[in-house]
């Protein structure tokens, strides 16, 4: 296992400054800890330019829901609705701020970024309902086709909203986007035993203290909404495009969901590039395979949304 000399570096600087992991610290100086490494990157210097960025709110289960919407200069009838990473604990609309840029520019769809509630404030099903209820708004604020997409716990969040769309008979969602996204509650995959000790910028640890903040004592983690690997069947679910990266210890539960969707004859792309360690999007400024990927998902989203190309059929394909 190698990693990308940008992960390596960045790896190698945390070790070297004493960064405490995630799992270390209380939820609300993670959170500190997350928003002042983000305030002190540089911003990147290539993000497409927005016909409009607008914070707003709309109405939730528990009041107010802050949304951001990205709505690009070549804006097209297609609409995504996005979920930020973060373990379910930590992130916010900032942290998820230039990939939702290079994702409007790239694919031409308006991003919806929701600001959902954070556990352990708010365990769930507390982030799931405003994700759904950005979702139900999104549905009828927009005309044209709705996909969904999320990051890590988001891309946990995107696939249980598919789930209870599909259930309840609506919104029709027109594809999902999963980039690394937490599909079971087992620590004992083969990318966890061999990954997840590494404390390559997501361990086990972290993750067990993730899950342990959004999903506390009592909660059955098998729920297909909480653990969408567990859904009895598949049938029905929008098609898919599962991002993944090979040194992450999401990386075997991404696939393993790749592959759950297409045994129910979901259209599913799966793509796994070498060397990413979890949340890889986000180097996208210097890292080409991450750029590469943004470029990849935007076509398929525009394939989606109908503005390019035939979006394919039933069943499974590698993109890497």
């Amino acid at each position: 296992m190698r990693l990308h000399p940008y992960h390596q570096a960045i790896i190698d600087a945390n070790e070297a400054a004493g960064r405490p992991y995630f799992h270390q610290l209380q939820p609300q100086d993670a959170r500190s800890l997350l928003k002042a490494t983000i305030a002190a990157a540089p911003p990147p210097g290539d993000l497409p330019e927005m016909a409009r960025v607008e914070d707003t709110s709309i109405d939730g289960p528990n009041g107010a829901i802050p949304v951001r919407l990205y709505t690009p200069s070549n804006a097209s009838a297609g609409t995504c609705v996005y979920f930020h990473s973060g373990g379910w604990v930590i992130g916010d609309l900032d942290q998820a701020d230039a990939t939702c840029r290079r994702l409007a520019g790239s694919s031409g769809c308006t991003i919806v970024s929701v600001d959902y509630r954070l556990a352990p404030e708010y365990a769930y099903p507390a982030p799931l309902e405003d994700c759904w209820a950005a979702l139900q708004w999104a549905s009828t604020a927009f005309c044209g086709p709705l996909l969904i997409a999320g990051e890590s716990a988001g891309g946990n969040l995107a696939a249980a909203c598919a789930i209870r769309a599909r259930d309840r008979g609506g919104p029709a969602i027109s594809g999902q986007l999963l980039a690394y996204p937490v599909t079971d509650h087992d620590f004992e995959t083969e990318s966890y035993r061999t990954v997840g000790a590494r404390n390559w910028l997501l361990s086990t640890a972290d993750m067990r203290w993730f899950w342990d903040h959004y999903c506390p004592g009592g909660i059955d983690r098998r729920q297909p909404e909480i653990s969408p690997l567990h859904v009895p069947a598949t049938a029905g679910l929008p098609p898919a495009f599962v991002l993944i990266g090979e040194l992450d210890p999401l990386r075997d539960e991404g696939i393993a969901y790749a592959r759950r969707l297409a045994t129910g004859g979901v259209s599913v792309v799966l793509r796994c590039d070498a060397s990413m360690v979890h949340g890889y999007l986000a180097a996208a400024a210097a890292v080409p395979c991450a750029r590469e990927a943004i470029e990849d998902v935007s076509r398929w989203m525009r394939l989606r949304i109908g503005t390019e190309g035939n979006p394919g059929s039933n069943g499974i394909a590698d993109d890497k």
